[in-house]
């Protein structure tokens, strides 16, 4: 099955997680399939943060986590123009990122990531809400869109 269209996407949390919850590998076995694909050619790309947060929410035995293991080649370290990025990022919006939370927040390295990678953002959280992903992709001209419209993109059918 040819994937289309070749954009790279940026993956949230959020969005793996809700895969997990709303569609499980058993049932949609070839959805996973269709992930795993874009995740091998380099189309799905999330920067390891991503990777730290979902080892921090999840039981080190869940079975998203065990997945992410097997797919960690997606989870992207850190490089200088992303660091640049992540700090701009923080300037024009330090409400992204919780500041009493005791571990890293993952939501500027995905904006940053997309941003020096030239890729759409996959995430579950608010299309509406101030100082979340979407409203701050909006705000670079970053495009943002939840699982759903990323099926929708890719022409998948179930």
């Amino acid at each position: 099955m040819q994937l289309f269209p070749d954009y790279t996407y940026c993956i949230d949390t959020s969005a793996l997680i809700e895969l997990k919850m709303k569609y499980p590998r058993a049932t949609f076995t070839t959805l996973w399939e269709n992930i795993e694909k874009l995740i091998e050619q380099g189309r799905i790309i999330a920067p390891r943060a991503v990777f730290d947060e979902l080892g921090q929410y999840e039981d080190k035995n869940d079975v998203l986590f065990k997945w992410a293991k097997r797919y960690k080649k997606m989870f992207k370290d850190r490089d200088a123009a992303q660091l640049e990025e992540v700090h701009k990022i923080l300037s024009d919006y330090p409400g992204l990122v919780d500041v009493d939370r005791q571990t890293e927040d993952a939501d500027p390295f995905i904006i940053a990531l997309a941003k020096t990678e030239g890729c759409s953002v996959i995430t579950q959280e608010s299309q509406v809400k101030v100082n979340r992903i979407p409203y701050v992709c909006k705000k670079y001209k970053i495009k943002c869109i939840p699982l759903v419209e990323f099926f929708a993109e890719q022409k998948w059918k179930f």
